[in-house]
């Protein structure tokens, strides 16, 4: 049951309804159903290794402590569709973590059956706007460089992109703060943000 407001609706690509709204501390449910409609590809994509065998109780475990997450320093949102055989169901979700004052690291995943449709794209940029109201410029992070979706995700975003290989990922660095497609192309920038690969969320 969504007990938090809905702040934001929007219809994909294939006219599904979704339904986004904060990210709340009972959440850890719907973060590991979500973890649990993801392919062995999209884990690898999102959190860097291959965690098919990962035990249930540090999936639990790592999801009730990312939904506890919602200080002053954390925010994230999950999305929701009304599915044939299920309401409310969790489709996709998206958060950042302030680690300095201006910088803050995200994430975003969206489970299979419902990526490409525009989900994963909307998400962040409403993580955008709220990260740009507390004062953060740059929202950094790691991605496969095999991971196409992803980068013509953060491509159509429009922001300022630093990009630095580092073997099959890459370090990123989007710059929120600056004016969207001010910047051509994608340069090879060196980060100074050596990120750390989460289980989920």
């Amino acid at each position: 049951m969504i007990t938090q407001p809905i702040i934001d609706s929007f219809e994909t690509k294939t006219g599904i309804r979704v339904h986004v709204r904060p990210l709340m501390a009972e959440d850890a449910p719907y973060l590991v159903d979500l973890f649990e409609h993801m392919s062995s590809e999209s884990r690898y994509n999102r959190f860097m290794q291959a965690i098919d065998h990962i035990d249930i109780d540090r999936i639990w475990s790592e999801a009730e402590h990312i939904a506890h997450l919602i200080d002053g320093d954390s925010y994230g949102l999950v999305a929701f569709v009304d599915l044939p055989d299920r309401d409310h169901t969790p489709v996709g979700s998206a958060r950042f973590v302030r680690f300095s004052p201006q910088q803050a690291e995200i994430a975003v995943s969206v489970r299979d059956d419902l990526q490409h449709m525009g989900i994963g794209t909307h998400l962040l940029q409403l993580l955008i706007e709220t990260a740009s109201e507390q004062g953060i410029e740059q929202l950094v992070g790691i991605a496969r460089n095999s991971n196409e979706p992803m980068w013509a995700m953060l491509k159509k975003l429009g922001y300022r992109l630093e990009r630095q290989s580092e073997g099959s990922y890459s370090q990123i660095v989007l710059h929120i703060s600056e004016v969207r497609g001010a910047a051509n192309g994608w340069p090879d920038t060196a980060a100074d943000y050596s990120p750390e690969p989460q289980l989920i969320g």
